[in-house]
């Protein structure tokens, strides 16, 4: 008796709150000879409901940038946070170079801008699926150099600040650990999302987490600002 081999259908959520697109995506996909199963979802809650509630977590998530209840890149960082090992291609009709560069930094696997023509989305999808990261004129070397540069730029205050922000302390914590103010807390803070080029906490713990960090450096050797 010969064994046969069974094959899992590929396993596609698409977050776009589009119908026109999405229904364009699905026509695209399901002309290729692979076997899929794909989900939709117009919100960024909808796509975590999905996550939740499926037994079996999709091979890729074509995912929006401007989704109705997120902004722009958060959604993509949130995503990465709660399933770090989740596949996430970024779709989106904003497809400057800074955008691009981003997304891949933020842990995508991908960009793929709504301008392609349809046989170039069908082949960074599939090379996607495959486990290529496909990104367009964006090497490694790129996207990562502004970031290595801020953090050259941090101050051995503001790395400790950094620290304290990965182990998830809130800034009172913070102020009190290094015996200074709350709003020099915050004001250090500021000035860290500026050099590391990100806008909120979590953006700059994920950007920490892409570079490994010097050593920590012990409370009792942090001065308190004078400025």
């Amino acid at each position: 008796m010969t064994d046969q081999i069974s094959f899992m259908p590929t396993y596609i959520i698409i977050a776009d709150d589009h119908p026109l697109f999405r229904t364009a995506l699905i026509s695209l996909l399901t002309r290729l000879p692979e076997e899929f199963i794909i989900d939709e979802a117009d919100t960024f809650q909808d796509l975590i409901d999905l996550l939740k509630t499926k037994v079996i977590q999709p091979d890729l998530v074509l995912l929006d940038l401007k989704l109705p209840d997120i902004n722009g890149l958060d959604g993509l960082l949130s995503l990465k946070k709660r399933y770090s090992e989740l596949p996430v291609a970024v779709i989106s009709a904003c497809d400057e170079r800074s955008i691009i560069k981003q997304t891949r930094q933020y842990g995508a696997s991908g960009f793929i801008s709504k301008s392609m023509d349809i046989d170039s989305m069908t082949t960074r999808i599939m090379k996607i699926l495959q486990g290529d990261l496909c990104f367009p004129d964006c090497s490694d070397a790129d996207c990562n150099e502004k970031l290595v540069k801020g953090f050259k730029d941090l101050t051995p205050v503001q790395m400790k600040v950094l620290h304290l922000l990965k182990e998830g302390k809130p800034s009172k914590t913070m102020a009190d650990s290094m015996g200074v103010t709350e709003a020099t807390i915050k004001a250090h803070l500021t000035t860290i999302f500026r050099k590391l080029g990100v806008r909120n906490r979590t953006q700059a713990v994920i950007a920490a987490n892409q570079l490994e960090l010097p050593d920590v450096i012990q409370p009792d050797a942090v001065q308190p600002d004078q400025s």
